[in-house]
């Protein structure tokens, strides 16, 4: 029901040290200076300095004004500009999900950071690089970043950096499901008492992240509430929201619901007030399964109801269920208790109590068959994705040693020979499974038949002969493979069906849901919902 607690937490760290160390600068002073400025070196400096502070704000204007420094730069060169630049545009290709351009920034950022010799924009250019590898699902180069940033940090006695990396590689491990060593990192930065009181608070926060996850609901609520007071003047939202949620999670695994919803209740109206309106639905969400864990099924059932109108109509189909289940206690629950009003004032007309007695066993019967019919229903759902996983990595493998075999689809015509056709092939598998091109949602023939050095036609031949398909099911096929692997990982349950999609190259979330459905015969929201019990059948 919401976004990655790491990539937040990544984003949150990330923005925070950009910002801290350019200083909080007034956005409208700045423009006015710019506008003003007839030296050029000081016009570039200060457009530099605005499109940091726009870039933290999420400003609509950030491209306006990294076209601007461009223009500026390319009229009066500046290297260090050059460097501080690039590293502001894979930030903001990063913030709106465009990962290969950003990539080319930082890698462009690193080579001429190096070139300058100047290693605060090497370090920013490194660390934003290797944030991005994690947020990709690169956790092994990531990590190497972060562990050789993390060195040099050492090597230089820099405290402040050695605090930041440490708990960037706590993130990356965590990102990568190894639990053990974030929590490692993370009690060394909380245990060192650094002097910025930021990073402290974030450490606590993760680590009742940890904790929740781990069901050491104690060591959550207590690290969640010196993440609280550690966080007191800290003014960033998202932030807040973040260990109020840990704080929650962490009482409700207690059982301390009563006070898990009074801190729900804080985070919705957070939400509402600076207008996250995701947020505040999941918020909802949240708020109705704490009432249906204490039982109180109205509540639960209205809170519910709310949570569903806002979402669309290809999630609803579990929600709706739930729905559906808790409105059944709470009418159940309703006509207990008029059945019982009704037993008490007609208690000598036995006709009408042998009458109820047969009804409610009636509706026994009723409810037994539906719930039988039900179960042998989602057994079967539940086979069919056992099966459907069993099948990507069949597909995995065949992929790993793929030869022709599809003599009747074979192009008569063409000049493509099989040596051809091999060596071809072994390029292809190495863009589908060591660099994962169809993560790339501007992906085409044409891009990759130029990224592998062949004409269009021979490789649309190669997928058509090896894999017996088009390109498209071909390229949609790796996606849902890649969605299915970060489905069933724990550490992506926090990340919305938007996200995951966005991850895995779709351009659009109903184009996820279509594909899914095509090749795993079962809904993304239902392969969540029952991807454990599935696996073990």
């Amino acid at each position: 029901m919401k976004k990655s607690f790491y990539s937040i937490l990544f984003l949150l760290l990330f923005i925070f040290c950009q910002f801290s160390l350019y200083g909080q600068i007034n956005i409208d002073s700045l423009k006015t200076s710019i506008d003003n400025s007839k030296i050029p070196s000081e016009k570039i400096s200060k457009s530099l300095d605005l499109i940091n502070i726009l870039l933290k704000n999420g400003n609509s204007e950030t491209l306006k004004y990294l076209g601007l420094a461009a223009e500026l730069l390319g009229e009066y060169p500046d290297s260090l500009g050059e460097v501080r630049l690039n590293n502001y545009y894979a930030r903001y290709y990063v913030l709106i999900g465009q990962y290969n351009r950003a990539t080319e920034y930082f890698l462009s950022a690193i080579k001429k950071s190096k070139k300058i010799n100047n290693s605060l924009e090497l370090g920013r250019a490194l660390n934003g690089l290797a944030q991005l590898n994690i947020r990709i699902g690169n956790y092994k180069k990531g990590i190497s970043i972060f562990n050789d940033l993390l060195e040099n940090a050492r090597k230089n006695d820099n405290e402040e950096n050695l605090v930041f990396y440490s708990i960037n590689l706590a993130m990356a491990n965590g990102e990568a499901g190894n639990l053990d060593e974030a929590e490692k990192y993370l009690l060394d930065v909380y245990k060192s008492n650094p002097k910025n009181i930021f990073y402290k608070a974030v450490a606590a926060n993760s680590l009742s992240f940890i904790y929740n996850n781990t069901k050491k609901y104690d060591k959550a609520y207590k690290y969640a509430k010196a993440a609280q007071r550690l966080s007191t003047d800290n003014p960033d939202v998202d932030f807040k929201i973040e260990i109020l949620t840990n704080y929650s999670n962490a009482l409700k695994g207690l059982g301390r619901n009563e006070e898990a919803g009074k801190l729900m209740f804080r985070i919705l109206e957070l939400a509402r007030k600076n207008n996250y309106v995701r947020k505040a639905n999941n918020e909802v969400g949240n708020i109705a399964l704490n009432y249906a864990d204490m039982g109180k099924y109205e509540p639960a059932y209205r809170y519910y109801k709310k949570f569903s109108e806002q979402r669309d109509s290809l999630l609803n189909e579990s929600t709706n269920s739930k729905i559906q289940e808790l409105q059944i206690k709470y009418e159940t629950e309703k006509k207990d208790k008029e059945l019982t009003e009704k037993n008490s004032a007609l208690r000598e007309q036995k006709l009408f109590l042998t009458y109820s007695i047969l009804g409610i066993i009636l509706l026994i019967l009723v409810v037994a068959v539906i719930s039988f019919l039900y179960k042998d229903k989602n057994r079967a759902y539940k086979e069919l994705v056992r099966k459907n996983l069993e099948i990507i990595k069949k597909e995995e493998n065949y992929i790993k040693g793929s030869k022709a075999g599809n003599e009747e689809g074979k192009y008569i015509s063409s000049s493509l020979s099989d040596k051809k056709k091999e060596n071809l092939n072994q390029k292809l598998k190495e863009k589908i499974l060591e660099e994962k091109v169809y993560l790339n949602s501007e992906l085409s023939l044409g891009k990759l038949a130029q990224k592998l050095d062949v004409n269009s036609k021979y490789l649309s031949q190669l997928i058509h002969e090896y894999y017996n398909s088009n390109f498209s099911d071909f390229i949609n096929k790796q996606r849902i493979n890649e969605a299915v692997r970060l489905l069933s990982n724990n550490s992506y349950r926090h990340i919305s069906m938007e996200g995951i999609s966005e991850m895995v190259g779709f351009h659009t979330k109903s184009s996820f849901n279509i594909y899914f459905k095509k090749f795993m015969g079962v809904t993304p929201s239902f392969f969540v919902k029952n991807y454990e019990e599935a696996s073990k059948l």
